[in-house]
Formats: structure tokens, C-alpha cells, sequence
């Protein structure tokens, strides 16, 4: 039976990134590096599949350059899931915007 794991945190954008369109093209850009396939973006989230698993990231906004962001897996795996998420979580902790 598949369930939905999520993990939320604020993130506040970088002085040098423009807009929350810039985080979700980079999300875009490095989640085929990953393994995901499918990859898409929508009006509210971009999502991807790996290992017959959704995984799907949105921003929602706070105020100022703030926003909660959203990282879900849906999967039949607790601990793929949770891998996943961990994954895509590091992933965008490491971007490095000039």
C-alpha cells in the first residue's frame, strides 16, 4: 500500500538568486542527475519519478524572499522515501548561486 512521506522547512532565497522560478529550473536541471525521470513542472511544484516513486517539490510563499518549502514522496517504501526526500533535500541545500 503506498503512503505520502513530506518533509517542510523554510527556505529563504539567496541575495543572488532572482526568484523562486530560479530554485525550481535548478531543481529541474539536477534531478535527471539523480536518477529521476519524467521530470516536469507544473504551475505549483515540480515533480519526477525514480524507482516507481513520485517525488514532487513546491514552494509556498511566506513573505519578503521566504517560503516553506515542500519536498513528498508518494511510495510503497517508508525508507526509499525517506531516502529520496533526504536526496532531493541535499541537493538543493547545495546550490550555489553568483
Amino acid at each position: 500500500m503506498a503512503g505520502l512521506w513530506w518533509q517542510s522547512s523554510q527556505y529563504t532565497l539567496s541575495e543572488a538568486t532572482e526568484n523562486i522560478g530560479e530554485i525550481y529550473g535548478s531543481i529541474a536541471n539536477g534531478l535527471p542527475g539523480l536518477g529521476y525521470t519524467g521530470v516536469q513542472r507544473s504551475a505549483s511544484d515540480i515533480h519526477g519519478f525514480k524507482d516507481n516513486d513520485t517525488l514532487a517539490v513546491t514552494y509556498l510563499y511566506i513573505g519578503g524572499s521566504t517560503f516553506w518549502q515542500v519536498i513528498a514522496c508518494a511510495s510503497d517504501d517508508t525508507s526509499r522515501a525517506l531516502a529520496h526526500i533526504n536526496e532531493v533535500h541535499n541537493m538543493i541545500n547545495n546550490f550555489h548561486f553568483l
